[in-house]
């Protein structure tokens, strides 16, 4: 099992970007802060990680329409591909139970900023971090790219149908097209959440294409830009 569906996009090398925010640290963890207001977006990383793909560029991008963006690096410098024999044990370790702490950490960073108004993004591994800190009542949306969270929340033994129930706020789900059947029309997350939920499809791209796609290719920096 992975968490990224087969012929998914593999590592983006974007290291040529050059970053606008800061690098900040709470005890041992990372995080990578974009912009400054009191609406905070925590921006959850995909598989690949603290530097993997466009993440930073979109975290600036997002910072410089008016948002507080804060990037944890809940990996600690580590990253893995979908198609590593370790990636399973790798997810195991980043249980909710694990994650809370620095969750905490975060919340509490964004805080000291001036932060009082919460939103959540996730790209493949990070959209079970979104569905989690949608729960809480200082959030008000939470938005999912190409989310993972139906298979990591199989392999992690933590119920997808009851953290539906748990959200509190709208949320945003961009499929692509080999995306889990469970977050498309008439799946799993519509039936729960309902009204709560938007669901944008690209049917032409595959997992990733947000932050990972070849935007030398048309069709793709179309879907990026759209």
């Amino acid at each position: 099992m992975s968490c990224c569906p087969p012929k998914s996009h593999s590592f983006l090398d974007n290291s040529e970007y050059q970053c606008k925010g800061t690098f900040e640290n709470v005890d041992d963890l990372e995080m990578y802060v974009s912009g400054s207001g009191e609406k905070c977006v925590i921006w959850n990383y995909d598989i690949f990680g603290f530097d993997g793909g466009r993440t930073r560029q979109n975290v600036d991008l997002l910072a410089s329409h008016g948002f507080m963006v804060i990037l944890p690096d809940y990996y600690r410098g580590f990253f893995i591909t979908p198609t590593d024999p370790g990636l399973m044990d790798h997810i195991k370790k980043y249980s909710y139970s694990k994650l809370e702490p620095d969750v905490n950490r975060v919340l509490s960073f964004a805080r000291s900023r001036g932060a009082t108004t919460f939103g959540s993004v996730g790209t493949c591994w990070g959209s079970f971090l979104v569905m989690k800190l949608s729960a809480f009542p200082d959030f008000k949306a939470g938005v999912s790219m190409h989310p993972s969270h139906p298979k990591m929340m199989e392999l992690l033994e933590d119920g997808e149908e009851e953290a539906y129930k748990q959200v509190q706020c709208k949320q945003l789900f961009m499929n692509a097209g080999n995306d889990h059947e469970n977050l498309f029309p008439g799946g799993l997350a519509d039936k729960v959440l309902g009204e709560k939920l938007t669901i944008e499809e690209f049917p032409d791209m595959v997992h990733g294409w947000s932050m990972r796609a070849d935007l030398s290719e048309p069709k793709s920096k179309r879907d990026v830009n759209r």
